[in-house]
């Protein structure tokens, strides 16, 4: 009898065993999912020209603007390492700097001065520009997931400008007008103003990386880099191309 109660009772365990090894392998089969987020940042960064023109000798200063980002983000994650993702985001980029120039084209117009009027030409003196620019977002990327607490993206961004920001003021100096062998006007004061002027569209590449703090916030880093000048090539009010090179900081929660 004790024989028989001990085969029952080593039958029982290994189908218990088994049972218990065929849930496991349910419970860790991965299933294609769409995962939601909302995402809220802050960018970091500025228009930069690039390469660096000889025309700017010295930076003063620089300081952000108030550069919020906010955005609603799906992923579709196919197994525990890849996935697919897209957003749709509103953000702000800007930044005020101030410099000193050496023959800068540019085209003005002088308050204070030998003259009073617009003008076009080689300037000499101080600089500063204040850029606030507003973007209607669309990144695309695809996502890798090292672990279960990392995931990472690369890709592209498409961006529209809602809200175009490009100003600022020239001093202490002077313009050689048309070019370097024109005529020489005196700046106390000048101002110029490019809202008008910039790109609609703007194009470049991302890449970032995220840390899950629990099941639903994660803090994340972003970096994008602009592909397209910040004005077109039929505008002549400045001779270098200028791009957006941003980091964002921030923080999405899951839905």
């Amino acid at each position: 009898m004790r024989k028989k109660l001990k085969k029952y009772f080593l039958l029982l365990s290994l189908v218990s065993s088994g049972v218990a090894v065929f849930g496991q392998e349910k419970e860790i089969e991965f299933k294609p999912e769409f995962r939601k987020y909302i995402l809220i940042g802050y960018n970091f960064g500025g228009t930069v020209p690039a390469p660096m023109p000889n025309t700017v000798r010295k930076v003063n200063a620089w300081w952000p603007q108030f550069n919020p980002s906010i955005g609603y983000e799906v992923d579709y994650v196919f197994n525990e390492k890849w996935g697919v993702g897209g957003a749709l985001k509103i953000d702000y980029k800007g930044m005020g700097i101030k410099s000193e120039v050496m023959y800068m084209h540019t085209s003005v117009d002088i308050k204070q001065g030998d003259k009073a009027g617009k003008f076009e030409g080689l300037f000499v003196g101080h600089n500063k520009t204040i850029v606030n620019n507003g973007y209607l977002t669309l990144p695309v990327h695809a996502i890798y997931y090292p672990d279960k607490n990392w995931k990472t993206q690369l890709g592209v961004y498409f961006g529209y400008l809602f809200h175009a920001g490009f100003s600022g003021e020239v001093t202490d100096g002077y313009i050689r007008t048309p070019d370097a062998m024109g005529e020489k006007i005196a700046v106390d004061t000048a101002i110029f103003n490019f809202d008008n002027e910039l790109r609609k569209f703007d194009f470049g590449l991302q890449a970032g990386a995220e840390r899950r703090i629990n099941k639903k916030i994660s803090v994340n880093g972003n970096l994008s880099w602009g592909l397209l000048s910040l004005f077109p090539k039929s505008f002549h009010g400045m001779d270098f191309s200028m791009y957006n090179v941003f980091f964002t900081l921030g923080i999405s929660y899951k839905l």
